[in-house]
Protein backbone atom coordinates (compact mmCIF):
# COMPACT_ATOMS: atom_id res chain seq x y z
CA UNK A 1 0.00 0.00 0.00
CA UNK A 2 1.46 3.34 -1.07
CA UNK A 3 2.83 5.52 1.70
CA UNK A 4 1.30 8.47 -0.19
CA UNK A 5 -2.22 7.23 0.52
CA UNK A 6 -3.55 9.58 3.22
CA UNK A 7 -4.11 8.30 6.75
CA UNK A 8 -7.77 8.71 7.71
CA UNK A 9 -7.77 7.13 11.18
CA UNK A 10 -4.88 7.23 13.61
CA UNK A 11 -5.01 6.00 17.20
CA UNK A 12 -1.94 6.88 19.25
CA UNK A 13 -0.92 5.32 22.56
CA UNK A 14 -4.47 4.21 23.47
CA UNK A 15 -4.94 2.73 26.95
CA UNK A 16 -8.14 1.38 28.49
CA UNK A 17 -8.62 -0.57 31.72
CA UNK A 18 -11.75 -2.25 33.10
CA UNK A 19 -11.12 -2.99 36.76
CA UNK A 20 -8.21 -5.43 36.88
CA UNK A 21 -8.25 -6.02 33.11
CA UNK A 22 -5.96 -3.93 30.92
CA UNK A 23 -7.98 -4.19 27.68
CA UNK A 24 -5.82 -1.83 25.59
CA UNK A 25 -2.21 -1.08 26.49
CA UNK A 26 -0.50 1.75 24.55
CA UNK A 27 -1.99 0.80 21.18
CA UNK A 28 -1.03 2.77 18.07
CA UNK A 29 -2.47 2.05 14.62
CA UNK A 30 -2.90 3.98 11.36
CA UNK A 31 -5.54 3.25 8.72
CA UNK A 32 -5.28 4.61 5.19
CA UNK A 33 -8.06 5.89 2.97
CA UNK A 34 -9.69 3.46 0.57
CA UNK A 35 -8.29 0.38 2.29
CA UNK A 36 -9.68 -2.62 4.15
CA UNK A 37 -7.68 -2.80 7.39
CA UNK A 38 -8.15 -6.00 9.42
CA UNK A 39 -7.81 -6.21 13.21
CA UNK A 40 -7.13 -9.75 14.47
CA UNK A 41 -6.32 -11.39 17.80
CA UNK A 42 -7.50 -13.96 20.32
CA UNK A 43 -10.70 -13.57 22.32
CA UNK A 44 -10.05 -10.84 24.89
CA UNK A 45 -7.13 -9.33 22.94
CA UNK A 46 -8.79 -5.90 22.98
CA UNK A 47 -10.11 -5.65 19.41
CA UNK A 48 -13.70 -4.66 20.15
CA UNK A 49 -12.63 -2.35 22.98
CA UNK A 50 -10.36 -0.48 20.58
CA UNK A 51 -13.15 -0.10 18.01
CA UNK A 52 -15.59 1.04 20.72
CA UNK A 53 -13.13 3.75 21.71
CA UNK A 54 -12.81 4.84 18.09
CA UNK A 55 -16.61 4.94 17.76
CA UNK A 56 -17.19 6.91 20.97
CA UNK A 57 -18.86 4.12 22.98
CA UNK A 58 -16.49 4.95 25.80
CA UNK A 59 -13.40 7.19 26.11
CA UNK A 60 -9.80 6.00 26.36
CA UNK A 61 -8.07 6.34 29.71
CA UNK A 62 -5.21 7.93 27.79
CA UNK A 63 -4.06 8.41 24.23
CA UNK A 64 -5.41 10.33 21.23
CA UNK A 65 -7.65 9.52 18.28
CA UNK A 66 -7.11 11.44 15.03
CA UNK A 67 -9.62 11.60 12.17
CA UNK A 68 -8.27 13.15 8.97
CA UNK A 69 -5.25 14.34 10.97
CA UNK A 70 -7.44 16.25 13.46
CA UNK A 71 -7.63 15.13 17.12
CA UNK A 72 -11.14 14.01 18.09
CA UNK A 73 -12.69 12.79 21.32
CA UNK A 74 -16.17 11.48 20.63
CA UNK A 75 -18.41 11.47 23.69
CA UNK A 76 -20.94 9.16 22.04
CA UNK A 77 -21.56 7.15 18.85
CA UNK A 78 -23.90 9.96 17.76
CA UNK A 79 -20.91 12.33 17.61
CA UNK A 80 -18.91 9.73 15.65
CA UNK A 81 -21.78 9.39 13.18
CA UNK A 82 -21.91 13.15 12.76
CA UNK A 83 -18.21 13.03 11.87
CA UNK A 84 -18.81 10.42 9.17
CA UNK A 85 -17.93 7.25 11.07
CA UNK A 86 -20.23 4.24 11.42
CA UNK A 87 -20.05 0.84 13.10
CA UNK A 88 -21.89 -2.45 12.67
CA UNK A 89 -21.29 -4.47 15.83
CA UNK A 90 -21.61 -8.21 16.50
CA UNK A 91 -25.11 -7.61 17.86
CA UNK A 92 -27.26 -5.50 15.59
CA UNK A 93 -28.90 -2.34 16.94
CA UNK A 94 -32.30 -2.73 15.28
CA UNK A 95 -35.52 -2.47 17.29
CA UNK A 96 -37.32 -5.72 16.42
CA UNK A 97 -40.89 -4.45 16.82
CA UNK A 98 -40.38 -1.36 14.66
CA UNK A 99 -40.58 -1.64 10.89
CA UNK A 100 -37.49 -1.59 8.72
CA UNK A 101 -38.29 1.95 7.54
CA UNK A 102 -38.94 3.14 11.11
CA UNK A 103 -35.53 1.80 12.16
CA UNK A 104 -33.92 3.70 9.30
CA UNK A 105 -35.70 6.93 10.21
CA UNK A 106 -34.82 6.51 13.89
CA UNK A 107 -31.15 6.16 12.94
CA UNK A 108 -31.28 9.49 11.13
CA UNK A 109 -31.58 11.64 14.24
CA UNK A 110 -29.34 14.63 13.73
CA UNK A 111 -28.71 13.80 10.05
CA UNK A 112 -29.91 15.80 7.07
CA UNK A 113 -32.33 13.10 5.90
CA UNK A 114 -34.12 13.08 9.29
CA UNK A 115 -36.02 16.20 8.18
CA UNK A 116 -37.22 14.60 4.95
CA UNK A 117 -40.77 13.25 4.58
CA UNK A 118 -41.19 9.51 5.11
CA UNK A 119 -41.77 8.95 1.38
CA UNK A 120 -38.47 10.62 0.43
CA UNK A 121 -36.52 8.61 3.04
CA UNK A 122 -38.07 5.46 1.63
CA UNK A 123 -37.17 6.45 -1.94
CA UNK A 124 -33.55 7.13 -0.93
CA UNK A 125 -33.42 3.87 1.03
CA UNK A 126 -34.74 1.91 -1.97
CA UNK A 127 -32.06 3.49 -4.16
CA UNK A 128 -29.24 2.54 -1.78
CA UNK A 129 -30.75 -0.89 -1.11
CA UNK A 130 -30.20 -1.77 -4.77
CA UNK A 131 -26.50 -0.95 -4.33
CA UNK A 132 -26.06 -3.39 -1.45
CA UNK A 133 -28.47 -6.04 -2.71
CA UNK A 134 -31.08 -5.63 0.01
CA UNK A 135 -34.59 -6.83 -0.77
CA UNK A 136 -36.88 -6.16 2.15
CA UNK A 137 -40.44 -5.28 3.01
CA UNK A 138 -40.00 -1.76 4.40
CA UNK A 139 -43.14 -2.15 6.53
CA UNK A 140 -42.11 -5.52 8.01
CA UNK A 141 -40.92 -5.66 11.63
CA UNK A 142 -37.12 -5.61 11.67
CA UNK A 143 -37.16 -8.70 13.89
CA UNK A 144 -38.71 -10.74 11.07
CA UNK A 145 -35.68 -10.27 8.80
CA UNK A 146 -32.99 -12.88 8.32
CA UNK A 147 -29.56 -12.27 9.86
CA UNK A 148 -28.02 -11.19 6.56
CA UNK A 149 -30.95 -8.85 5.85
CA UNK A 150 -30.58 -7.27 9.30
CA UNK A 151 -26.89 -6.73 8.63
CA UNK A 152 -27.68 -5.00 5.33
CA UNK A 153 -30.20 -2.75 7.09
CA UNK A 154 -27.41 -1.76 9.52
CA UNK A 155 -25.14 -0.97 6.57
CA UNK A 156 -27.97 0.96 4.92
CA UNK A 157 -28.29 3.10 8.05
CA UNK A 158 -24.65 4.13 7.64
CA UNK A 159 -24.94 4.76 3.90
CA UNK A 160 -27.96 7.02 4.45
CA UNK A 161 -25.63 9.15 6.55
CA UNK A 162 -22.85 8.82 3.94
CA UNK A 163 -20.41 7.41 6.50
CA UNK A 164 -16.85 7.42 5.10
CA UNK A 165 -15.23 5.28 7.81
CA UNK A 166 -16.95 1.92 8.34
CA UNK A 167 -16.19 -0.42 11.26
CA UNK A 168 -17.36 -4.04 11.12
CA UNK A 169 -16.99 -6.27 14.19
CA UNK A 170 -17.12 -10.00 13.30
CA UNK A 171 -19.45 -9.30 10.36
CA UNK A 172 -19.52 -12.84 8.92
CA UNK A 173 -19.81 -14.72 12.22
CA UNK A 174 -23.36 -15.86 11.42
CA UNK A 175 -23.52 -15.40 7.66
CA UNK A 176 -23.82 -18.36 5.29
CA UNK A 177 -21.06 -18.62 2.64
CA UNK A 178 -22.98 -16.96 -0.21
CA UNK A 179 -23.95 -13.99 1.97
CA UNK A 180 -20.37 -13.68 3.24
CA UNK A 181 -19.08 -13.50 -0.34
CA UNK A 182 -21.67 -10.83 -1.17
CA UNK A 183 -20.67 -8.91 1.96
CA UNK A 184 -17.00 -8.79 0.96
CA UNK A 185 -17.94 -7.72 -2.56
CA UNK A 186 -19.63 -4.76 -0.86
CA UNK A 187 -16.53 -3.98 1.21
CA UNK A 188 -14.35 -3.90 -1.91
CA UNK A 189 -16.87 -1.59 -3.56
CA UNK A 190 -16.79 0.73 -0.55
CA UNK A 191 -12.98 0.81 -0.65
CA UNK A 192 -13.00 1.60 -4.38
CA UNK A 193 -15.33 4.52 -3.62
CA UNK A 194 -12.72 5.89 -1.22
CA UNK A 195 -14.39 4.76 2.00
CA UNK A 196 -12.17 3.33 4.73
CA UNK A 197 -13.02 -0.05 6.27
CA UNK A 198 -11.89 -1.50 9.60
CA UNK A 199 -12.62 -5.22 9.83
CA UNK A 200 -12.46 -7.14 13.12
CA UNK A 201 -12.39 -10.87 12.42
CA UNK A 202 -11.16 -14.23 13.71
CA UNK A 203 -11.19 -15.75 10.23
CA UNK A 204 -7.66 -15.53 8.87
CA UNK A 205 -8.73 -16.62 5.40
CA UNK A 206 -10.89 -13.51 5.20
CA UNK A 207 -7.83 -11.40 6.01
CA UNK A 208 -5.75 -13.11 3.34
CA UNK A 209 -8.45 -12.84 0.68
CA UNK A 210 -9.78 -9.36 1.32
CA UNK A 211 -7.65 -7.12 3.58
CA UNK A 212 -5.01 -4.64 2.41
CA UNK A 213 -3.35 -4.30 5.83
CA UNK A 214 -3.62 -6.14 9.13
CA UNK A 215 -2.93 -5.27 12.76
CA UNK A 216 -2.44 -8.11 15.23
CA UNK A 217 -3.33 -7.61 18.90
CA UNK A 218 -2.26 -9.90 21.73
CA UNK A 219 -3.18 -9.32 25.38
CA UNK A 220 -4.19 -5.73 24.65
CA UNK A 221 -1.03 -4.77 22.78
CA UNK A 222 -0.03 -4.42 19.12
CA UNK A 223 2.43 -7.16 18.16
CA UNK A 224 2.48 -6.39 14.42
CA UNK A 225 1.03 -4.24 11.67
CA UNK A 226 1.83 -5.30 8.12
CA UNK A 227 0.61 -5.07 4.54
CA UNK A 228 -1.32 -8.11 3.33
CA UNK A 229 -0.79 -7.28 -0.35
CA UNK A 230 1.04 -4.66 -2.39
CA UNK A 231 -2.10 -3.37 -4.09
CA UNK A 232 -5.81 -4.27 -4.27
CA UNK A 233 -6.31 -7.51 -6.16
CA UNK A 234 -2.70 -8.66 -5.74
CA UNK A 235 -2.00 -12.04 -4.08
CA UNK A 236 -1.33 -12.00 -0.32
CA UNK A 237 2.29 -11.69 0.78
CA UNK A 238 1.64 -13.16 4.22
CA UNK A 239 0.27 -16.60 5.13
CA UNK A 240 -2.20 -17.87 7.72
CA UNK A 241 0.46 -19.65 9.79
CA UNK A 242 2.47 -16.44 10.18
CA UNK A 243 -0.63 -14.59 11.37
CA UNK A 244 -1.56 -17.44 13.72
CA UNK A 245 1.93 -17.38 15.23
CA UNK A 246 1.64 -13.64 15.84
CA UNK A 247 -1.84 -14.00 17.35
CA UNK A 248 -1.09 -16.75 19.87
CA UNK A 249 2.69 -16.80 20.13
CA UNK A 250 5.23 -19.30 18.90
CA UNK A 251 4.09 -22.09 21.22
CA UNK A 252 0.36 -21.72 20.61
CA UNK A 253 0.07 -22.46 16.88
CA UNK A 254 -2.28 -25.37 16.29
CA UNK A 255 -2.27 -27.77 13.34
CA UNK A 256 -5.27 -27.88 11.02
CA UNK A 257 -8.29 -29.30 12.83
CA UNK A 258 -9.08 -32.82 11.68
CA UNK A 259 -12.48 -34.44 11.18
CA UNK A 260 -14.01 -35.52 14.48
CA UNK A 261 -15.86 -38.77 13.76
CA UNK A 262 -18.24 -40.16 16.35
CA UNK A 263 -20.33 -43.27 16.64
CA UNK A 264 -23.87 -44.12 17.59
CA UNK A 265 -24.21 -45.44 21.11
CA UNK A 266 -27.60 -47.09 20.61
CA UNK A 267 -30.16 -48.30 18.09
CA UNK A 268 -32.98 -46.09 19.35
CA UNK A 269 -33.00 -42.38 18.48
CA UNK A 270 -32.66 -39.90 21.32
CA UNK A 271 -34.45 -37.22 19.25
CA UNK A 272 -37.10 -37.98 16.65
CA UNK A 273 -38.83 -35.28 14.62
CA UNK A 274 -41.70 -36.24 12.34
CA UNK A 275 -43.70 -34.12 9.89
CA UNK A 276 -42.99 -30.85 11.68
CA UNK A 277 -44.88 -27.86 10.28
CA UNK A 278 -44.37 -24.27 11.45
CA UNK A 279 -46.12 -21.58 9.36
CA UNK A 280 -43.88 -19.10 7.51
CA UNK A 281 -43.72 -15.51 8.74
CA UNK A 282 -42.97 -12.83 6.14
CA UNK A 283 -39.46 -13.49 4.72
CA UNK A 284 -38.89 -16.68 6.72
CA UNK A 285 -39.63 -20.09 5.23
CA UNK A 286 -41.16 -21.80 8.25
CA UNK A 287 -41.03 -25.60 8.35
CA UNK A 288 -42.82 -27.79 5.82
CA UNK A 289 -43.04 -31.36 7.05
CA UNK A 290 -39.52 -31.75 8.44
CA UNK A 291 -38.51 -35.22 9.68
CA UNK A 292 -35.21 -36.62 10.99
CA UNK A 293 -33.65 -38.61 13.85
CA UNK A 294 -30.57 -38.08 16.03
CA UNK A 295 -28.98 -40.93 17.98
CA UNK A 296 -26.98 -40.96 21.25
CA UNK A 297 -23.30 -40.33 20.50
CA UNK A 298 -24.09 -38.49 17.28
CA UNK A 299 -23.60 -34.89 16.17
CA UNK A 300 -26.24 -33.98 13.59
CA UNK A 301 -25.64 -30.78 11.63
CA UNK A 302 -28.16 -28.47 10.00
CA UNK A 303 -27.03 -26.59 6.88
CA UNK A 304 -28.98 -24.10 4.82
CA UNK A 305 -29.10 -20.59 3.47
CA UNK A 306 -30.19 -18.11 6.14
CA UNK A 307 -33.99 -18.08 6.45
CA UNK A 308 -34.49 -21.67 5.29
CA UNK A 309 -36.15 -22.75 8.53
CA UNK A 310 -33.24 -23.05 10.95
CA UNK A 311 -34.63 -20.54 13.47
CA UNK A 312 -38.09 -22.14 13.40
CA UNK A 313 -36.58 -25.60 13.94
CA UNK A 314 -34.60 -24.48 16.99
CA UNK A 315 -37.64 -22.67 18.41
CA UNK A 316 -39.82 -25.76 17.95
CA UNK A 317 -37.23 -28.06 19.53
CA UNK A 318 -36.84 -25.74 22.55
CA UNK A 319 -40.57 -25.16 22.99
CA UNK A 320 -40.35 -21.50 22.04
CA UNK A 321 -42.91 -21.96 19.28
CA UNK A 322 -45.65 -24.53 18.88
CA UNK A 323 -45.81 -26.42 15.56
CA UNK A 324 -49.21 -26.66 13.89
CA UNK A 325 -48.55 -30.24 12.82
CA UNK A 326 -46.01 -32.96 13.51
CA UNK A 327 -44.35 -34.43 16.58
CA UNK A 328 -41.10 -34.23 18.56
CA UNK A 329 -40.03 -37.20 20.68
CA UNK A 330 -37.21 -37.24 23.23
CA UNK A 331 -36.27 -40.76 24.32
CA UNK A 332 -39.66 -41.95 23.11
CA UNK A 333 -41.67 -39.31 25.00
CA UNK A 334 -43.74 -36.82 23.02
CA UNK A 335 -42.55 -33.32 23.97
CA UNK A 336 -44.09 -31.49 21.00
CA UNK A 337 -45.98 -29.03 23.19
CA UNK A 338 -43.90 -29.24 26.37
CA UNK A 339 -42.72 -25.85 27.72
CA UNK A 340 -39.00 -24.94 27.70
CA UNK A 341 -38.64 -25.54 31.47
CA UNK A 342 -39.87 -29.13 31.08
CA UNK A 343 -37.36 -29.75 28.29
CA UNK A 344 -34.51 -28.34 30.35
CA UNK A 345 -35.56 -30.61 33.21
CA UNK A 346 -35.32 -33.60 30.85
CA UNK A 347 -31.71 -32.71 30.01
CA UNK A 348 -32.11 -30.55 26.91
CA UNK A 349 -29.48 -27.80 26.76
CA UNK A 350 -29.46 -24.79 24.48
CA UNK A 351 -26.73 -22.59 22.98
CA UNK A 352 -28.59 -19.63 21.49
CA UNK A 353 -27.57 -18.17 18.15
CA UNK A 354 -27.76 -14.65 19.62
CA UNK A 355 -26.44 -14.81 23.19
CA UNK A 356 -27.59 -11.28 24.04
CA UNK A 357 -31.14 -11.95 22.88
CA UNK A 358 -31.65 -15.41 24.36
CA UNK A 359 -28.48 -16.69 25.98
CA UNK A 360 -27.51 -14.17 28.63
CA UNK A 361 -28.50 -11.10 30.64
CA UNK A 362 -25.59 -8.75 30.15
CA UNK A 363 -26.42 -6.66 33.24
CA UNK A 364 -25.92 -9.71 35.47
CA UNK A 365 -22.67 -11.20 36.70
CA UNK A 366 -20.79 -14.08 35.10
CA UNK A 367 -21.94 -16.35 37.96
CA UNK A 368 -25.60 -15.44 37.53
CA UNK A 369 -25.41 -16.04 33.79
CA UNK A 370 -23.70 -19.39 34.39
CA UNK A 371 -26.78 -20.44 36.39
CA UNK A 372 -29.33 -18.95 33.98
CA UNK A 373 -31.88 -21.56 32.94
CA UNK A 374 -30.56 -24.06 35.48
CA UNK A 375 -31.93 -22.31 38.55
CA UNK A 376 -34.88 -24.73 38.85
CA UNK A 377 -32.66 -27.81 38.99
CA UNK A 378 -31.87 -27.55 42.70
CA UNK A 379 -28.07 -27.38 42.45
CA UNK A 380 -28.08 -23.70 43.42
CA UNK A 381 -30.67 -23.98 46.18
CA UNK A 382 -34.46 -23.85 46.14
CA UNK A 383 -36.52 -21.90 43.66
CA UNK A 384 -37.17 -19.32 46.39
CA UNK A 385 -33.60 -19.04 47.69
CA UNK A 386 -30.60 -19.41 45.39
CA UNK A 387 -27.03 -19.62 46.68
CA UNK A 388 -24.75 -17.12 44.98
CA UNK A 389 -21.77 -19.05 46.42
CA UNK A 390 -22.84 -22.16 44.50
CA UNK A 391 -23.35 -20.09 41.35
CA UNK A 392 -19.82 -18.73 41.70
CA UNK A 393 -18.39 -22.21 42.16
CA UNK A 394 -20.16 -23.43 39.02
CA UNK A 395 -18.97 -20.35 37.08
CA UNK A 396 -15.40 -20.91 38.27
CA UNK A 397 -15.53 -24.44 36.85
CA UNK A 398 -16.66 -23.02 33.51
CA UNK A 399 -13.93 -20.38 33.60
CA UNK A 400 -11.28 -23.02 34.26
CA UNK A 401 -12.45 -25.61 31.74
CA UNK A 402 -13.13 -23.22 28.86
CA UNK A 403 -10.28 -20.78 29.55
CA UNK A 404 -12.63 -17.82 30.00
CA UNK A 405 -10.75 -14.56 30.46
CA UNK A 406 -12.75 -13.03 33.28
CA UNK A 407 -11.54 -10.96 36.25
CA UNK A 408 -13.64 -13.10 38.61
CA UNK A 409 -16.78 -15.22 38.66
CA UNK A 410 -18.72 -12.34 40.18
CA UNK A 411 -17.49 -9.83 37.58
CA UNK A 412 -20.09 -8.19 35.32
CA UNK A 413 -20.88 -10.31 32.27
CA UNK A 414 -20.72 -7.12 30.17
CA UNK A 415 -17.04 -6.71 31.11
CA UNK A 416 -16.12 -9.83 29.11
CA UNK A 417 -15.22 -9.76 25.44
CA UNK A 418 -17.77 -11.22 23.03
CA UNK A 419 -15.77 -14.42 22.62
CA UNK A 420 -15.44 -14.93 26.37
CA UNK A 421 -19.16 -14.31 26.83
CA UNK A 422 -19.78 -17.06 24.27
CA UNK A 423 -17.52 -19.44 26.21
CA UNK A 424 -19.65 -18.93 29.33
CA UNK A 425 -22.83 -19.71 27.38
CA UNK A 426 -21.26 -22.82 25.84
CA UNK A 427 -19.81 -23.93 29.18
CA UNK A 428 -23.18 -23.62 30.90
CA UNK A 429 -24.64 -26.10 28.38
CA UNK A 430 -21.72 -28.56 28.46
CA UNK A 431 -20.33 -28.59 32.01
CA UNK A 432 -22.51 -31.64 32.65
CA UNK A 433 -23.46 -34.14 29.95
CA UNK A 434 -26.86 -33.23 28.50
CA UNK A 435 -29.35 -35.63 26.99
CA UNK A 436 -29.69 -33.38 23.94
CA UNK A 437 -27.68 -30.31 23.00
CA UNK A 438 -29.29 -27.82 20.63
CA UNK A 439 -26.57 -25.45 19.44
CA UNK A 440 -27.15 -22.44 17.19
CA UNK A 441 -23.86 -21.07 15.84
CA UNK A 442 -21.97 -22.42 18.90
CA UNK A 443 -18.57 -20.97 17.94
CA UNK A 444 -19.82 -17.52 16.97
CA UNK A 445 -17.06 -14.98 17.60
CA UNK A 446 -14.53 -17.53 18.89
CA UNK A 447 -10.88 -17.69 17.90
CA UNK A 448 -9.36 -20.87 16.44
CA UNK A 449 -8.20 -22.36 19.73
CA UNK A 450 -11.53 -21.71 21.46
CA UNK A 451 -13.46 -23.08 18.48
CA UNK A 452 -11.46 -26.28 18.69
CA UNK A 453 -12.08 -26.53 22.44
CA UNK A 454 -15.84 -26.18 21.92
CA UNK A 455 -15.85 -28.82 19.17
CA UNK A 456 -14.04 -31.27 21.42
CA UNK A 457 -16.36 -30.49 24.33
CA UNK A 458 -19.38 -31.29 22.14
CA UNK A 459 -17.70 -34.51 20.98
CA UNK A 460 -16.79 -35.44 24.56
CA UNK A 461 -20.41 -34.97 25.68
CA UNK A 462 -21.65 -37.14 22.81
CA UNK A 463 -19.05 -39.76 23.66
CA UNK A 464 -20.63 -39.90 27.14
CA UNK A 465 -24.11 -40.51 25.77
CA UNK A 466 -25.43 -37.10 24.68
CA UNK A 467 -26.56 -36.26 21.18
CA UNK A 468 -26.18 -32.85 19.56
CA UNK A 469 -27.97 -30.87 16.88
CA UNK A 470 -25.71 -28.12 15.55
CA UNK A 471 -26.99 -25.33 13.32
CA UNK A 472 -24.19 -23.43 11.60
CA UNK A 473 -23.62 -21.33 8.51
CA UNK A 474 -19.96 -22.39 8.56
CA UNK A 475 -19.75 -25.42 6.28
CA UNK A 476 -16.22 -26.17 7.46
CA UNK A 477 -17.55 -26.44 11.01
CA UNK A 478 -20.30 -28.84 9.95
CA UNK A 479 -17.90 -30.96 7.90
CA UNK A 480 -15.39 -31.13 10.77
CA UNK A 481 -17.78 -31.73 13.64
CA UNK A 482 -20.84 -33.56 12.38
CA UNK A 483 -21.49 -37.23 11.58
CA UNK A 484 -24.45 -36.40 9.36
CA UNK A 485 -25.68 -33.11 7.92
CA UNK A 486 -29.32 -32.37 7.16
CA UNK A 487 -29.86 -29.68 4.54
CA UNK A 488 -32.80 -27.29 4.80
CA UNK A 489 -34.09 -25.52 1.70
CA UNK A 490 -37.24 -23.41 1.74
CA UNK A 491 -38.38 -25.00 4.99
CA UNK A 492 -37.92 -28.59 3.84
CA UNK A 493 -35.29 -31.15 4.82
CA UNK A 494 -34.21 -31.91 1.25
CA UNK A 495 -31.51 -34.45 2.14
CA UNK A 496 -29.32 -35.87 4.87
CA UNK A 497 -25.72 -36.46 3.76
CA UNK A 498 -23.08 -38.61 5.41
CA UNK A 499 -19.95 -40.56 4.58
CA UNK A 500 -18.46 -39.86 1.15
CA UNK A 501 -21.39 -37.57 0.26
CA UNK A 502 -20.47 -35.20 3.09
CA UNK A 503 -18.66 -32.73 0.84
CA UNK A 504 -18.79 -28.95 0.59
CA UNK A 505 -19.83 -28.98 -3.08
CA UNK A 506 -22.76 -31.36 -2.58
CA UNK A 507 -24.06 -29.61 0.54
CA UNK A 508 -23.68 -26.20 -1.12
CA UNK A 509 -25.69 -27.29 -4.15
CA UNK A 510 -28.47 -28.69 -1.94
CA UNK A 511 -28.56 -25.46 0.11
CA UNK A 512 -29.45 -23.33 -2.91
CA UNK A 513 -31.74 -25.85 -4.59
CA UNK A 514 -29.34 -26.43 -7.47
CA UNK A 515 -29.87 -30.20 -7.13
CA UNK A 516 -32.73 -32.20 -5.73
CA UNK A 517 -31.98 -34.26 -2.67
CA UNK A 518 -33.26 -37.66 -1.81
CA UNK A 519 -35.24 -36.39 1.18
CA UNK A 520 -34.54 -37.03 4.86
Amino acid sequence: MSSETPVVVQMEDICKRFGAVQANNHITISVRQGTIHAIVGENGAGKTTLMNILYGVFPPDSGTVYLYAQPVRFRSPAEALQAGMGMVSQHYALIPRLSVLENLMLSGEGASFSRLPRSQVRARAEELAKVIGLQADWDAPAGSLSVSQQQKVEILKLLLRDARVLIFDEPTAVLPPADAEAFFALLHRFAEEGRTVLLVTHKLQEVLEHADEVTVLRAGEVVATMPVREKPGAPPQVDARTLARLIVGEEGVLPEEEMLPGRRLGDQPRLRVEGLIVPPVRSRAGLKGVSFEVYPGEVFGIAGVDGSGQAELIDALMGLTSPTQGHIWLDGEDITHAPPAARLHKGVRYIAEDRHLRGAIVEWSVAENAALGLQREGRFGSRFSLSFTRMKEFAERIIHRFAVRAPAADAPFAALSGGNQQKVVVGRALMETPALLIAGQPTRGLDAASTRAVHHAIREACGQGACALVVSFDLDELLTLCDRVGVLFDGRMVDVVEGERKRREEIGALMVGAVKGGGA
